[in-house]
């Protein structure tokens, strides 16, 4: 009877354990999920419908939409959102053309050099932080290099990081430098993904290279080329790292991103309300990117 009543107990816990396994090995990471995601989204959402006192002893008060339609009216915001399109546009468009460029550079003419390729990829396994800082020095107005190679070949020196009209154009420059490798990365994984006959079929036919790469190349590329876009431009709309150290949002905030603004509005000026209302907008905004740029691509197929 005790024997019985035992393997009753281990089969129907035997059953228990397979019907459960797979919510129990996915149990620590939707804990993780939830306590790292779930819950700040949500916090972010009720932040930005309410109006936060810096007093702590002052309770919150609802505020509806009101911080959301600050940014109709707020300029800085306006100024923020220009220079991060402006940016993502001009950086995102550069990584594109050199990473597809050296890819197909190396694909074709420098495949066994692979020491090459490795340098190639050194500048993304750097932090930000540290690769804002060596371009700080390396634009440093009377000791960095640049100024140093201008002086040699008899040019004007520069502020660079400090002029108006050459401050976005030495973050991108910088922003190139460190990510154009994971575009090259991308593309060239791609480009020894492809198949060989229809290059073959196309030189039969005695298609021209500019022929190949127009009518093959790039079709069978748009999977990749779609995922090194939108990994990049989410990238790119979330800047903060290079333009906080590099310079600081300025000359005359020409420089400014969303990002560093939502710092500035919620440590500067001690407004998280209206801070978790940008970034809510940031977040929103750029899913409906992603979602429509994930569906045109898929269009285009």
């Amino acid at each position: 009877m005790t024997v019985s009543v035992g393997v009753k107990f281990g089969n129907s816990f035997e059953r228990w354990r397979e019907r459960h396994l797979r919510v129990l090995m996915l149990a620590p990471a939707m804990l993780v999920l939830l306590t790292l995601t779930i819950f700040p989204s949500i916090y972010m959402i009720f932040a930005a419908t309410t109006r936060i006192s810096p007093n702590p002893n002052l309770p919150w008060q609802f505020a509806g939409v009101d911080n959301f339609l600050r940014l109709l009216t707020d300029e800085q915001f306006h100024v923020g959102l220009w220079n991060t399109l402006i940016f993502t546009v001009f950086a995102v468009g550069t990584e594109f053309l050199l990473g597809l460029g050296l890819a197909l550079l190396l694909d074709r003419y420098i495949r066994r050099m692979n020491f090459l390729k490795t340098v190639l990829m050194l500048p993304m396994m750097l932090p930000p932080v540290a690769v804002a800082i060596t371009w700080k020095l390396i634009y440093e107005p009377q000791f960095g290099v640049l100024n140093e190679i201008m002086f040699q070949l008899g040019l004007p020196l520069q502020a660079w990081a400090g002029d108006v009209n050459l401050a976005m154009f030495s973050v991108v420059v910088a922003d190139v430098w460190q990510w154009t490798p994971f575009v090259f990365l991308l593309m060239l994984a791609g480009l020894a993904s492809l198949p060989n006959e229809p290059y073959e079929a196309a030189a039969i036919d005695g298609a021209s290279a500019w022929r190949q790469f127009w009518d093959l190349t790039l079709p069978f590329l748009k999977p990749v080329i779609a995922i090194a876009l939108l990994l990049r431009i989410m990238d790119a709309l979330r800047l903060f790292d290079l333009v906080f150290i590099l310079t600081g949002g300025g000359p005359a905030d020409r420089t400014k991103t969303l990002s560093l603004y939502i710092y500035q509005v919620a440590y500067r000026f001690a407004d998280p309300s209206y801070a978790a209302a940008i970034s809510l907008f940031v977040l929103f905004a750029t899913v409906a990117f992603s979602t429509w740029f994930i569906k045109r691509m898929r269009l285009a197929d």
